[in-house]
């Protein structure tokens, strides 16, 4: 019986052994872009009335300085032969409510007017598609205000980068290399708020 345990688990090892190379089958490396004048709001507006729309554009550069300090070019992160060849972010709209928290609002897709790229709804969030014209990925859309209220925008929060809530910009990397651009609303507070009121 003791010659049998011994076999077994020489044999089990030697299976394993020739299965697992401890070598990493995957190289991925990750570049990161911090960007705080890609999103702004149509001429910083901050007042609106009720029926107003508010309009969000980003221009995403195709030439971009990462973290690291180096001149990266989007378009060597996606296939642009392929239909997945943009970029993308989550956005999300959030109102006051009569506790002094913010509740984030759910919007209709009818109240969305795409202007370039394309913007729709993914659960309670903004999708934010941003398309090449061959020098910049763009997107403009605009939100119909239809609540009177104090409202702010912003991204996700994120626990990486101080808890600020940052527009992540990701593209649909077609290799090992993969790209993040972090960008807060042009004229946000330091938690990544654009914050405007609605009469």
């Amino acid at each position: 019986m003791k010659f049998l345990s011994v076999a077994f688990l020489s044999c089990l090892s030697l299976c394993v052994s020739m299965c697992c190379t401890g070598e990493d089958d995957y190289n991925y490396s990750n570049t990161d872009v911090r960007n705080d004048s890609v999103i702004q709001i149509e001429d910083n507006v901050t007042d609106l009335q009720v029926d107003d729309t508010i309009y969000i554009t980003t221009t995403l550069n195709n030439e971009q300085i990462s973290t690291a300090n180096n001149t990266v070019l989007l378009t060597n992160y996606l296939n642009m032969d392929s239909p997945d060849n943009f970029y993308y972010y989550y956005l999300n709209l959030y109102k006051e409510t009569a506790y002094n928290t913010y509740s984030l609002i759910e919007i209709s897709p009818e109240a969305i007017e795409v202007l370039e790229g394309n913007t729709s709804i993914d659960s309670q969030s903004l999708f934010v598609r941003c398309e090449f014209n061959n020098t910049a990925f763009i997107n403009k859309f605009g939100i119909k205000l239809l609540e009177p209220g104090r409202y702010y925008l912003a991204g996700s929060k994120d626990y990486y980068n101080s808890g600020q809530e940052l527009a992540r910009i990701s593209g649909n990397s077609f290799g090992t290399d993969y790209i993040t651009i972090y960008s807060n609303i042009i004229n946000s507070d330091s938690n990544g708020h654009y914050f405007f009121t609605v009469n």
